[in-house]
């Protein structure tokens, strides 16, 4: 059936067309007819066991993103308007963005020169460190998720976030997590912390300079079996970023720069190249307890 003959979600929200998936779920354009704009609507589709549809665990995760993301407000990370439940499906309700996602970029010119990713990964950086002062892990950073919109570098799919410290979120990587960007304490079954959020921020820095992740291959199990047993192979094409690339990409996390040291040393490299910016400051909120900050 068309889209065209369904009824509004909440009776506001007109779905349009799909135009993509993040993670376990659809993304359509749709219309807000209550403000007269047009909204990306992500649906969130149950995952299926062998006795049929994981419901509550689509009805959890959902809700774990979008509160997650919602208490979030920066330029850098997608906002969340809304929740809704309607026919046994749930529905989270973000901004449009007209965006390629740094994946896209990326398969479209090779590599990208040194001067724009380390302003990708400085105005990404703003977004994460705003997410980690608010207690908020990603948990999957990739290039799939960074969307580039040609004036802002956003931050989405918080499908797996998490609350810092919170004892009740899993362990386990979801199988639909790229290895090459997983911090190897995670993939060895160890907690998410902000520490492992950098090491993916990094690989992700990484991939964009370099043209290919930190572990490059198609098998996802020989990638894994690299991810946790070696180190990268040093970046040939980055530069100044070299310093920031292999900081980030230390396999102990105790020994990883912080998002203020990477910061820092971002702000330099885009002085030396002429791009003014402003000077990183410490997120507006209070760090939480447990401090991760050196």
């Amino acid at each position: 059936m068309g889209t065209g003959k369904r009824r509004p979600l909440g009776d506001r929200y007109q779905l349009i067309s799909p135009t993509g998936r993040d993670g376990p779920g659809i993304i359509w354009r749709a219309h807000d007819l209550r403000l007269r704009r047009d909204v990306a609507i992500k649906e969130i589709q149950p995952l299926f066991r062998a006795d049929g549809a994981d419901l509550d665990g689509a009805r959890r995760r959902a809700m774990r993103e979008a509160r997650s993301a919602a208490r979030l407000s920066h330029p850098a990370v997608v906002a969340v308007h809304d929740l809704l439940e309607e026919g046994g499906r749930l529905w989270i309700v973000m901004e449009l963005l007209e965006a390629l996602t740094l994946k896209e970029t990326v398969a479209h010119l090779g590599h990208l020169p040194v001067h724009w990713t380390a302003w990708i990964g400085f105005q990404l950086l703003g977004g994460l460190r705003h997410a980690h002062g608010a207690g908020v892990l990603h948990r999957d950073i990739n290039p799939g998720n960074i969307l580039l919109t040609g004036d802002r570098v956003v931050l989405a799919d918080f499908g797996i976030a998490a609350l810092n410290g919170d004892p009740s979120a899993s362990t386990t990587v979801p199988l639909h997590c790229a290895p090459a960007y997983v911090a190897p304490e995670r993939l060895r079954g160890l907690t998410a912390s902000p520490a492992a959020d950098l090491w993916s921020f990094g690989a992700s820095l990484y991939f964009a300079v370099e043209g290919r992740p930190p572990y490059p291959g198609s098998d996802s199990l020989a990638v894994l079996g690299e991810a946790v047993n070696r180190d990268p192979d040093p970046p040939v094409k980055a530069g100044p970023l070299r310093r920031v690339l292999e900081g980030l990409l230390r396999r102990d996390p105790s020994d990883r720069i912080t998002a203020d040291h990477a910061a820092r040393l971002l702000s330099a490299i885009l002085r030396m190249e002429g791009v003014a910016v402003d000077p990183p400051r410490l997120p507006a909120a209070r760090l939480p307890p447990d401090s991760f900050a050196r």
